[in-house]
């Protein structure tokens, strides 16, 4: 599961949790986390490991909870990364791994923020050519459309309405599109063409968490789906969670 709980989700742990425990997936990974006494509560109402990173940009961080043995983690904060982005070697079986990437790339939908974007999704790419052998899973809250998606202007708050309608009412594809050309496949696009909107409840307009695989992971793809019930899951954030499903052999 990835999940943007937006502001460190002051006041509404309960609701976070509830969300978590309804799904009761064996990672999650969270985006503006900000709390490591937070996350490690959460951990331990779920019977998880938990992994929080000091480091960091921005005061809201990139972290996140596991089920399974962790082998190794670090988080990545150097430029351009306008947080952190976090990496780690998950045993799913005994001596079998994949490596998950969970990121959270600068936002705002207007074309120099995407380019900044890129370049944050250049710097993860180059990451990850070094253990490209591995299956790979990157999920997080991209801040970005994907170049083969919709999205409901007329829904949007009149400042990004503006924003959008100052590039003719385009959202640049271009930090998603990174990802795509080097391998990278969009899990929930493989299993559906349903708009996936993960923003804002309970009328959301825009798609911007995301899970991708490698080829190494594909095969293992069983399901991917936004989180909209149960009801409570729109006052925990402004966000919708998104899960990927894998049945490894």
């Amino acid at each position: 599961m990835t999940y943007n709980i937006l502001n460190g989700g002051e006041g509404r742990e309960n609701y976070i949790l509830s969300v978590v425990q309804a799904v009761n997936p064996d990672i999650v990974v969270f985006q503006e986390i900000d709390s490591e006494e937070f996350l490690k509560k959460l951990a331990h109402e779920l019977y998880m490991g938990y992994f929080f990173f000091g480091n960091g940009n921005q005061k809201r961080r990139v972290a996140f909870i596991s089920r399974y043995p962790v082998r190794s983690w670090q988080s990545n904060h150097s430029f351009p990364t306008w947080r952190n982005f976090v990496e780690a070697e998950i045993e799913y079986q005994p001596s079998r791994i994949f490596r998950l990437i969970g990121v959270h790339p600068i936002a705002n939908l207007s074309i120099i923020f995407e380019i900044w974007r890129w370049l944050e999704m250049a710097s993860v790419i180059k990451r990850y050519q070094e253990y490209n052998h591995e299956a790979c899973l990157i999920v997080g809250d991209f801040n970005a459309i994907a170049p083969y998606d919709q999205v409901l202007i007329e829904l949007m708050p009149g400042w990004l309405k503006f924003i959008l309608y100052l590039q003719g009412n385009r959202a640049y594809p271009f930090s998603i599109k990174r990802l795509l050309l080097a391998g990278f496949i969009d899990c929930y696009r493989f299993i559906t063409t349903d708009s996936g909107f993960t923003l804002p409840p309970p009328k959301p307009n825009t798609r911007l968490d995301y899970c991708f695989v490698n080829d190494k992971m594909q095969a293992s793809l069983k399901n991917c789906w936004v989180v909209y019930e149960p009801p409570i899951v729109e006052k925990a954030s402004d966000h919708y969670p998104v899960v990927a499903e894998f049945e490894f052999l």
